[in-house]
C-alpha cells in the first residue's frame, strides 16, 4: 500500500513538471493523480460545484489547473476557460479561505495565466446568473457559429437557432 501510495505522488508530480506547470504541492486531483479525488467542490455562495484537474499550493496559495486537450487561440484563452477557471478560483477560495490570484489553463501548445481579478469574478457571478435565467428560458438563441457546440449542448431542444438542422 505504501509503495502504491508513493507511485501515485511521483506520477502527479511527473505530469504536473512533464506540463511545464509552475511548482506547487498537488493538494487536488480529479483523475490525474493523488489527493482528494472523491469530492467535488461546492460553493454556496453561488451554488455552483467543480473539480478541477489540480489544485497546487505554493508559498500559501492554492491555485487551479485546467488541462485542455485544445490548442490555445492566438487571442490568448477562451472565455469560456477563463469562466471555468474563474469558478475553480472561486471554488478554492471557499473551500480553503485563501483567495488564490490566478489560475492555469494548459492547452496542447502551452500555458494561459487566467489573473482572478475583482473584475473576473463580477464577470463570472453575472455569467452564472445568465446561465440561470437561460434554464428557466422558454427559447434560447445561439451565441457561437459552431455546429460541433450544437451538437453537445445541454439546451438544444430550447434552442430556436440550432446548427444541427
Amino acid at each position: 500500500m505504501i509503495v502504491l501510495g508513493i507511485v501515485l505522488v511521483w506520477n502527479g508530480r511527473r505530469v504536473i513538471d512533464d506540463l511545464g506547470v509552475p511548482k506547487g504541492k498537488i493538494v487536488y486531483s480529479d483523475s490525474h493523480a493523488q489527493g482528494d479525488r472523491t469530492s467535488p467542490f461546492f460553493s454556496k455562495k453561488l451554488e455552483i460545484v467543480g473539480k478541477p484537474d489540480y489544485v497546487l499550493l505554493d508559498g500559501g496559495m492554492y491555485f487551479p489547473v485546467e488541462l485542455k486537450s485544445s490548442y490555445r487561440p492566438s487571442s490568448g484563452a477562451y472565455f469560456s476557460h477563463k469562466m471555468q477557471v474563474a469558478a475553480y478560483c472561486h471554488l478554492i477560495e471557499e473551500k480553503y479561505g485563501v483567495r488564490p490570484n490566478y489560475g492555469i489553463i494548459k492547452y496542447l501548445n502551452g500555458i494561459y495565466k487566467v489573473h482572478y481579478s475583482k473584475g473576473l469574478e463580477r464577470c463570472l457571478v453575472d455569467t452564472v446568473q445568465d446561465m440561470r435565467n437561460n434554464m428557466l428560458a422558454v427559447q434560447l438563441r445561439r451565441s457561437h457559429n459552431n455546429s460541433k457546440r450544437c451538437l453537445s449542448c445541454s439546451f438544444l431542444e430550447k434552442c430556436g437557432d440550432s446548427l444541427t438542422g
